[in-house]
C-alpha cells in the first residue's frame, strides 16, 4: 500500500501558485494551510487538505465542496476552487481567510462562561439567517454539526459566520441514514445517532447552541438523554431557568421544546424556533458582562482533533450587515455645546451653531437584519438611515430585475419583476409585480447604502400588509436577500409571508 504523504510543509508550493505559510488546524481527515497566492502581491487564503487514501472518500469530499461553491450567503463560507492530486491521494478546497475566534472561546472568556439574552440574540441572528437560505435550498441542505465552536466572529467585519460543512448533507425524505461518528456530543439530535436527519436536526443544534451560550454549560448528550429516559423515565436535561434565573420563561421553553428528543415536538423550522425567542421585547441585561476581545486574537481554527469528522476552519469575510448600535449622536451634540461655550468664553465670541442630527428608522427584528461584534456587545435596533450623497457615490440600480422568490410559510416559489427603477443618490423608487400564487404588487421606495446594502418597502395590496424587502448588491450585479410582511417597518410575521428572493437585471 502506498504511504500516505505527512502534512505539507513551510514553503511548499501547491498547483503551482499557493505558497504553505502555515498551518491552521489538523483533524482526523486532514489539515487546514493559510497559503499565499504568489500571483497576487498580499493576498492569502485558506486551503483544506483531505488526507482520504480512497477515490471514494476524495469523491465525496469533492461533491461537498460543490454543494459549497453554489451557495451564497454573508454567513457561510465560500469556495473558490476544488482540486485533487491523485499521486498523493489528496483532495484540495481553497476558500478566503479571515482571522477570529469562535463563540465557544468567546464563551469561556465570559465572567460566567456565559452571554446575556440580548447579546445571545444579536450574535445569533445572522446565524439563524444562513441556516433558514441552507434549508431553502433545493434541496434542502442539512448542517447537522451546529455549536458554538463552528461559529466563527470574524477579527475584521461585524457577521457571525456559520462554518465547518464536513458532515452537511443534502436532505433526501425517502433516504435513511446513520451519522453516530459524526455528531457532536452535546449539540446532536437524538437521530444523528440512530436515524435519518432532517430540517429538525438542525433546529435542535440551535437550540443546544443557545443553552451552552445562555447557561454557560454545554448540554448533557442526547444520547445520554435518551438512556436515562428509557431507564429512569425522566429527562436529565437540566432546566435553563435552574442554570439562568434571569432568562425570561417564554425563551426558556422555546429553547427547550427546540431540544425535543420526539423531533415531531421541536419547532418545524428554525424560523418558528426564531420567532418564538423573539415572541416579546427583550431588555439588554448587566448582569452577565462580557469579555472584549484580546488586542492579539486566538487562531481562527477549533479543535480540530477533538471531532472525526472532515472540518472547514477558516472562511471568506463576510460582507457587514448594518450593525445594531447605541444611538450617540446626544453625546456628540452635548460635547459640541460646551466645545462653542468654551471658546465663546476664551475668544469673547458668540458662536452659534446647529445640532447634526440623523433621522432614524425602524428596522424589523428578522434574523438578516442583526449582526454580531467583535465583543458580543448587545445593542439597540435602529441603525441610522444613509446620509443623501450625490448618485455616483452609491451603486448603481439598473432600471428592471426579475428572478426567484420563495415564500417560507407556504412553501412556495414563484417569480418577481422589479420594474420602472428611478434612482437618485440613496434613493429609489420602482414597481413590484409577482408570480403566480403570490399576491403583493405595488409601487415601492428604497435606499441603497455606499457599501451595496438595499431596502425596500412595497406598499401594502389589499387587505393585505406593506412587504419590506432587504438584502445587498452582489458581485455579479444582482440583488438577494429576504422580505416579511410589515406593519409600522416591523416584521410581522404571524400576518404575513416571509421568506427570501433573488433577482438578476432583466434583458431588454
Amino acid at each position: 500500500m502506498q504511504e500516505v504523504r505527512a502534512t505539507l510543509q513551510k514553503g511548499t508550493i501547491v498547483q503551482g501558485c499557493y505558497r504553505v505559510e502555515d498551518v491552521l488546524g489538523k483533524g482526523g481527515f486532514g489539515t487546514v494551510y493559510l497559503v499565499r497566492d504568489l500571483r497576487v502581491k498580499g493576498k492569502v487564503f485558506a486551503l483544506k487538505e483531505v488526507s482520504d487514501s480512497s477515490k471514494e472518500g476524495r469523491d465525496r469530499f469533492a461533491f461537498e465542496c460543490e454543494v459549497l461553491k453554489r451557495l451564497d450567503h454573508h454567513a457561510l463560507p465560500h469556495v473558490h476552487h476544488v482540486f485533487e492530486d491523485d499521486k498523493d491521494r489528496r483532495a484540495y478546497m481553497l476558500m478566503d481567510y479571515v482571522a477570529g475566534p469562535n463563540l465557544e472561546f468567546l464563551r469561556r472568556q465570559q465572567p460566567e462562561k456565559r452571554f446575556s439574552l440580548s447579546e445571545v440574540l444579536t450574535i445569533m441572528a445572522p446565524i439563524v439567517d444562513a441556516i433558514s437560505y441552507l434549508h431553502s435550498q433545493q434541496p434542502p441542505i442539512i448542517h447537522r454539526d451546529i455549536k458554538p465552536a463552528n461559529i466563527i466572529v470574524p477579527s475584521v467585519g461585524e457577521n457571525a459566520v456559520l462554518v465547518d460543512f464536513g458532515i452537511a448533507k443534502e436532505y433526501d425524505q425517502d433516504e435513511t441514514t446513520t451519522t453516530v461518528q459524526s455528531c457532536s456530543p452535546g449539540y446532536g439530535a437524538p437521530e444523528q445517532y440512530t436515524r435519518g436527519t432532517n430540517i429538525r436536526t438542525d433546529v435542535y443544534g440551535l437550540a443546544a447552541t443557545f443553552y451552552a451560550l445562555l447557561t454557560g454549560s454545554k448540554p448533557i448528550d442526547a444520547l445520554s438523554r435518551m438512556t436515562q429516559l428509557t431507564n429512569k423515565g425522566a429527562d436529565p436535561l437540566e432546566a435553563i431557568k435552574h442554570l439562568t434565573p434571569h432568562v425570561p420563561l417564554f425563551v426558556a421553553e422555546a429553547i427547550e421544546r427546540a431540544m425535543a428528543i420526539n423531533s415531531n415536538e421541536r419547532f418545524a423550522t428554525v424560523q418558528e424556533f426564531w420567532q418564538a425567542l423573539n415572541a416579546h421585547p427583550i431588555q439588554p441585561l448587566s448582569s452577565a458582562p462580557t469579555t472584549p476581545l484580546p488586542e492579539t486574537s486566538p487562531p481562527l481554527v477549533h479543535p480540530l482533533t477533538t471531532v472525526a469528522a472532515p472540518m472547514i476552519a477558516v472562511y471568506r469575510r463576510p460582507e457587514p450587515l448594518p450593525t445594531r448600535k447605541r444611538s450617540i449622536f446626544p453625546i456628540l451634540f452635548t460635547v459640541l455645546a460646551l466645545t462653542i461655550l468654551v471658546t465663546s468664553v476664551i475668544f469673547g465670541i458668540l458662536s452659534t451653531s446647529s445640532p447634526v442630527g440623523s433621522a432614524l428608522v425602524t428596522r424589523p427584528t428578522h434574523p438578516s437584519q442583526a449582526a454580531a461584534t467583535h465583543n458580543a456587545k448587545s445593542t439597540a435596533t435602529h441603525p441610522a438611515t444613509p446620509t443623501l450623497q450625490p448618485t455616483s457615490q452609491y451603486p448603481s440600480l439598473a432600471t428592471a430585475y426579475t428572478g426567484p422568490i420563495h415564500n417560507n410559510p407556504a412553501q412556495i416559489d414563484s417569480t418577481m419583476l422589479l420594474t420602472q427603477v428611478q434612482q437618485n443618490g440613496a434613493n429609489f423608487t420602482g414597481y413590484l409585480i409577482l408570480g403566480a400564487a403570490l399576491q403583493g404588487n405595488g409601487n415601492f421606495t428604497g435606499t441603497v447604502s455606499q457599501d451595496k446594502k438595499i431596502q425596500f418597502l412595497v406598499e401594502a395590496f389589499a387587505n393585505h400588509l406593506p412587504l419590506l424587502f432587504q438584502g445587498q448588491i452582489n458581485a455579479d450585479g444582482s440583488l438577494s436577500g429576504t422580505y416579511c410582511s410589515a406593519r409600522a417597518n416591523q416584521c410581522d410575521y404571524n400576518s404575513g409571508g416571509y421568506g427570501i428572493w433573488r433577482v438578476a437585471v432583466k434583458s431588454p
